[in-house]
């Protein structure tokens, strides 16, 4: 039973974490790709300190022997991904509600899927299909307007697809390298590299850096934040590492899609469509358990 109360410590993790993240995201727009980097590097320290408490200190000692120039490119791609997927999280945040995100949020499974057939030869049955369906249908749930009968998408429902597809892409790629690498220090390059590469990509966002230390509260929220994101990573892992059932931890973290919700209308008082954002969350949750099984 451990690893069930271990992936049900996670869904409450991410799901705090992702309301965290709307209120910094809040903050101001412009700040957003330097809050993206800060995370990503507090994050990787976070997932680096609890991967040792955890007891998976001996995988780091294995992680250079296993790289080769594929993997190191795979890594260089998925560092790309990962920060584009982040930088367009916070700014889709800034706009959208945390429990629309939380629900679009679950295309990204589906997009990874879709790709692994395409380009890994991998399989897919009837019951993926009822879940890619599912989740198709609580997305449209969250962003069909009545009245302009999908002639446009608002600016950061657009956004937060883009990020899902990022992420679905970084997931097929992911793939390959955790297939080869221990996880652990992968994790940790996989957030360290990112924020390191949004650094050279815009080194003026640096300047920025005085606005967040003058902000002692964005400063505790981005701490907080990516603690628990790195406690989240660990724990999950060590969940999946325990468990006979990979299944069934993947499903049960799905959860955390109407934690967020519920959360969101609690905490962050996003009451709008409510009852539909619940509904729809149900779902997505429903629909990514078919995903995995």
């Amino acid at each position: 039973m451990l690893h069930i109360y271990l992936v049900l410590f996670t869904v409450v993790l991410y799901s705090v974490a992702s309301i965290i993240r709307k209120k910094v995201s809040a903050v101001d727009d412009d700040l957003n790709y330097i809050f993206s980097v800060v995370f990503q590097l507090l994050g990787g320290v976070s997932v680096f300190l609890f991967s040792i408490l955890l007891g998976f200190g001996n995988e780091y000692s294995q992680f250079f022997p296993t790289l080769n120039s594929s993997i190191a490119i795979k890594i260089f791609i998925g560092s790309i991904l990962w920060f584009l997927s982040t930088v367009t999280s916070f700014k889709a945040l800034n706009k959208i509600t945390a429990s629309k995100y939380s629900i679009i949020e679950t295309l990204a499974p589906l997009v990874s899927i879709v790709l692994a057939l395409s380009f890994l030869g991998e399989s897919f049955n009837q019951t993926q299909f009822v879940g890619m369906i599912l989740i198709l249908i609580s997305v449209f749930m969250v962003i069909y307007d009545k009245n302009d009968n999908f002639s446009h998408f608002s600016k950061g429902e657009f956004i937060a697809l883009l990020s899902a597809i990022l992420a679905g892409v970084a997931l097929v790629n992911d793939k390959g390298i955790y297939a080869v690498t221990p996880l652990s220090p992968t994790l940790v390059v996989l957030f360290i590299l990112p924020g390191i590469l949004g650094i050279l990509a815009k080194p003026s966002e640096l300047k920025k850096l005085h606005l967040i230390i003058k902000n002692k509260n964005v400063i505790k929220q981005l701490l907080i934040m990516s603690t628990i994101w790195g406690i989240a990573a660990i724990s999950y892992y060590k969940a999946i590492v325990i468990s006979n059932s990979i299944s069934l931890v993947v499903s049960v973290g799905q959860l955390s899609t109407v934690m967020t919700v519920l959360l969101g209308l609690i905490v962050l008082k996003e009451r709008e469509n409510w009852q539909l954002k619940i509904i729809a969350s149900v779902v997505s949750v429903v629909g990514l358990v078919f995903m995995s099984l």
